[in-house]
């Protein structure tokens, strides 16, 4: 991959992550349809929900390594804190990611995703347990997390001389 390639893949990242964020309904498809030229980028909207989970992927295990014992009661407490916050930052990320959790696409991602909550909690990395113990702890943090609503756009004021007309016409 050119350093072209990687930057406009990084950018159409960025822009579904936007609109993603800004409408909590919107799928993997329609936020890739959104964005000018992503189609040429990503044929395939499970090419992009595998670069969404890598930003996820990343911005968590920053967040791990900034927050686990930072005065936390447990490991487990700190693990929690860390993907709820940064859940919070990216809440679309977040819900494309939840939306598409069981599909086979994101299977090995996600088991990845539990093994790093798992032994950042304090799970041995030899435990047989290691992967549901990490969903366990994702499933807990997701229970807790509290996505930024979305409010609906507000109908724009009529021009005083809109209201105006309005009024000689009635």
């Amino acid at each position: 991959m050119t350093w072209d390639a990687y930057r406009r893949r990084k950018t159409i990242v960025t822009d579904v992550l936007a609109i993603a964020d800004a409408d909590a309904t919107v799928t993997i498809d329609e936020a890739l349809d959104a964005v000018p030229g992503a189609r040429d980028v990503y044929p395939d909207a499970h090419l992009l929900l595998l670069d969404v989970q890598l930003r996820w992927a990343s911005a968590l295990s920053t967040r791990l390594d900034q927050l686990v014992g930072e005065g936390d009661d447990t490991p487990e407490i700190g693990v929690v804190n860390a993907w709820v916050d940064t859940a919070a930052g990216l809440p679309g990320a977040r819900r494309l990611l939840d939306r598409h959790r069981g599909t086979p696409v994101l299977a090995k991602a996600v088991g990845k995703e539990s093994e790093l909550l798992a032994r950042a909690a304090g799970v041995p990395a030899m435990s047989p347990s290691l992967v549901d113990r990490g969903r366990e702890i994702a499933d807990s943090a997701r229970d807790v997390a509290v996505l930024p609503e979305i409010a609906p756009a507000a109908e724009p004021q009529p021009s005083l001389l809109t209201r105006l007309r309005n009024a000689l016409a009635a």
